[in-house]
């Protein structure tokens, strides 16, 4: 999907760098991934200034909702590389 992250170290996240064809404000883009693809995530920025341009996703449920939320997730990050 584009999304650049380092592998956890014993965590229930993935902090990852958003990928350039989606928007760079990670406080827009979460919220246009809770509207449009019903995926929650949360902005890097919350994390301080270095979370700039980083989202954050949580692993802390069932694999069936992880699987859920990629699916979506690829579809959206799909429609918004074919639109840009």
């Amino acid at each position: 999907m584009g999304f650049e992250c380092s592998q956890p170290m014993g965590a229930f996240y993935i902090f990852a760098k958003i990928p350039p064809f989606l928007d760079q404000d990670d406080n827009k883009l979460i919220y246009q991934l809770a509207n449009e693809a019903k995926v929650a995530v949360t902005a890097g920025s919350n994390f301080g200034k270095g979370g700039e341009g980083y989202l954050r996703f949580s692993y802390a449920t069932s694999i069936e909702q992880i699987k859920k939320g990629m699916d979506r997730l690829a579809e959206f990050c799909e429609k918004e590389q074919n639109n840009a």
